[in-house]
Formats: structure tokens, C-alpha cells, sequence
């Protein structure tokens, strides 16, 4: 038996709490807040939320070019750039729809981790892979809530959001840490994402005041985004050294699944009986790509 089986847990709890930005963000842009302006307060939030974590450690964060490269590249591509494309996206897309869009993360890691040769080849990998392609087909079925053919463009820019997940997923397993934990890893790069943000959102005027007038609808799903983010991605990143890209990759799978369940819950978005045979399909490929088993 595998001994890190017990990462499909942690897993679950990624993906369950992570699925819960899909809805949040929905709600957030359909006010009409600013992209820039609801995504500071994602990073700034999160970059708070790290720092708490960080905190009880009693320990200086040493910053080291390494380091620094490793925090702009996880600012770019695992917030800033997908940030930008999935508020965009959301605007004018289903929040379901945006859910199934992260399932393609997987689909984009495998082929990237092969080249750069973190992984190899493994039919058993491949066919979990292609069980949650299945699934995303089944969840975008005829029957599922599909946006009109001209918000087609949408859902095309909705797919860039996992590949850059996917360039970042593979960068860290590549690059590694430098002796960092999965908190200050993300303490480091959301400070960043912080002070590049708030720059443009200073210049441009779309800083976000939540506490003017009061918190609204969108003002709570602004917090609960910032939160959730910071929680699910420090797990994230650890989960990258422990199982490998390919496997935390599978986080997209059980985002893409809890963020339509939260979607029904909470914007009573509604859907048919195929997404429920798409989870089966989820959970046989989660149990098909095993965690990696280090040699050494």
C-alpha cells in the first residue's frame, strides 16, 4: 500500500475550501467592483492570513535571490495572472462553469512535469488524467449550464487561468523551496503580490474602501475569497512537496466539483444529474495518480 495515501484527506480539504472562492468571486464582480481592486484584497488577505500562520514560528522570513525569484514567479502565475483572467472570466460566465475551467489544471501539468522530467510517463497516471477529462466532458454535457455562443471568448480566457496554475505547479516541484515552508513560501510571495497590486490599484484608483457603508454581499465574498485563499493555497504548495505536481494538480479536480456544489448552495445555480457521475469519474482518477514515493 502507498504510505502517503493519507494525502487524498488533505486533498479534499484543499479542494472543498478552495471551491468556495468559485461562488465568492461571482458574487464579488457582479456589483461591478474592479478586477485589480477585489484581487488586492485576495492577496492582501491571504498575505495576512500567512503571516498569522507564520507568526508563532518566532523567526526571521531570509530573503535570498533564489527565494525572491521563486516569490515573483508564484505572484505572477499563481495569483496575479490567473487572478486577472478568472475575474474577467466571471464576469460574464456561470460560476459553474468557471468551476469546471480549473479542472483543466491537471490536463496542463502532466504534459509540462514529462518535459521538464519530474515525472514519467505511467499509463495508471495517464488514464486517472484522462478519467477527469472525462469528467469535465460530462460536466459540460448538453445538459449542463453552458453560456450562450457568444460568451464562447469567455470560456477560451476561463482556460488560461489553469495553465498558468499549471506553469507554476511545475516550477515549484522543478525549483523547490530553498528550505522554506509551504506558509512562508506563501507569506513571501502574497507580501509581494501586496505591494505590486497596491501600486496599480493606487495609480489606477480602483482601491476597494469595504468598510464604507457598511459590509455588503460582495464586501463578505471579497473576505471570504481573501481567506479561503490563504488557507487552501499554503496547503496547496505543501502538498506539491509531498505528493508531487501531478497529484496536488488533482486539487483542480475537487475545486471544480465543490465549487459547483457551493455555486447551488449558495447562488442556487442549477445543473443536471451528470454532474454527479462526473464526481465518480473525479474520484476514480484521484485514486489512479498515486502520491509520488521518494527513493531516497
Amino acid at each position: 500500500m502507498n504510505s502517503k495515501t493519507w494525502l487524498f484527506l488533505p486533498l479534499v480539504v484543499i479542494g472543498a475550501t478552495w471551491g468556495l472562492t468559485i461562488p465568492a468571486i461571482k458574487i464579488a464582480v457582479s456589483v461591478g467592483y474592479p478586477v485589480l481592486g477585489v484581487l488586492f484584497w485576495q492577496v492582501f488577505l491571504a498575505a495576512f492570513v500567512a503571516l498569522i500562520l507564520f507568526l508563532p514560528k518566532r523567526r526571521a522570513l531570509r530573503l535570498t535571490k533564489k527565494r525572491l525569484i521563486l516569490f515573483g514567479w508564484i505572484m505572477a502565475f499563481g495569483t496575479i495572472l490567473p487572478g486577472i483572467i478568472t475575474y474577467t472570466a466571471a464576469f460574464h460566465l456561470p460560476a459553474g462553469v468557471m468551476a469546471i475551467t480549473i479542472a483543466m489544471v491537471p490536463i496542463f501539468i502532466m504534459p509540462i512535469a514529462i518535459l521538464i522530467g519530474h515525472e514519467t510517463f505511467q499509463k495508471t497516471r495517464a488514464l486517472g488524467v484522462l478519467m477527469g477529462a472525462i469528467a469535465i466532458i460530462l460536466l459540460i454535457g448538453p445538459e449542463a449550464s453552458l453560456p450562450d455562443q457568444s460568451k464562447a471568448g469567455f470560456v477560451l480566457l476561463a482556460i488560461l487561468s489553469p495553465l498558468c496554475y499549471a506553469l507554476e505547479d511545475n516550477f515549484i516541484a522543478y525549483f523547490g523551496l530553498d528550505g522554506m515552508t509551504s506558509v512562508e513560501t506563501l507569506l513571501g510571495s502574497a507580501v509581494l503580490g501586496s505591494i505590486v497590486l497596491g501600486i496599480f490599484v493606487a495609480s489606477q484608483g480602483s482601491f476597494i474602501p469595504i468598510w464604507e457603508d457598511g459590509l455588503e454581499q460582495a464586501d463578505y465574498a471579497i473576505l471570504a475569497i481573501g481567506f479561503t485563499t490563504g488557507f487552501a493555497y499554503a496547503g496547496f504548495i505543501w502538498l506539491i512537496g509531498k505528493g508531487g505536481p501531478v497529484f496536488a494538480g488533482l486539487v483542480a479536480y475537487l475545486v471544480t466539483f465543490f465549487g459547483v456544489i457551493w455555486s447551488m448552495i449558495l447562488l442556487k445555480e442549477t445543473y443536471s444529474s451528470f454532474i454527479w457521475a462526473a464526481f465518480i469519474i473525479m474520484c476514480l482518477g484521484m485514486f489512479l495518480v498515486r502520491p509520488r514515493v521518494d527513493t531516497h
